[in-house]
């Protein structure tokens, strides 16, 4: 019973995030999921919910995330022509937003452990 509450729990703060994408779709395009990700942060951050309330479901859901792209790889197979004709692009485009993401991590770590020892 503590897991279906704690699913509960999250399912109802996704289902606000759609519903506050839903009501934004004509300012900005982002993804319900997304806003549902941001309220659990700013919930966990002011204690409103603990992480008690959600850890053993978010630990499963965490183990086992290589399930949820599945359909994602499946349906890239559908665009298999586009992406054999955009190859050399796509290559350039995923081998530079990987080197900009790990540097950009990078200066943040470390910017978090100078703030931690200070």
């Amino acid at each position: 019973m503590k897991i279906f509450k704690q699913l509960t729990l999250i399912l109802i703060i996704w289902a606000v995030g759609e519903y506050f994408s839903s009501l934004l779709t004509n300012i900005v395009a982002i993804p319900g999921s997304i806003i549902g990700m941001i309220l659990l942060f700013f919930l966990l951050l002011t204690n409103i919910v603990k992480l008690e309330h959600i850890k053993e479901t978010s630990d499963f859901l965490l183990n086992n995330i290589a399930f949820f792209f599945i359909p994602s790889g499946i349906a890239l197979l559908n665009y298999m022509d586009i992406l054999k004709a955009n190859w050399l692009s796509l290559s350039i485009i995923i081998i530079l937003s990987t080197i900009i993401v790990m540097g950009v991590t990078s200066l943040v770590v470390n910017f978090m452990i100078g703030k931690k020892e200070s």
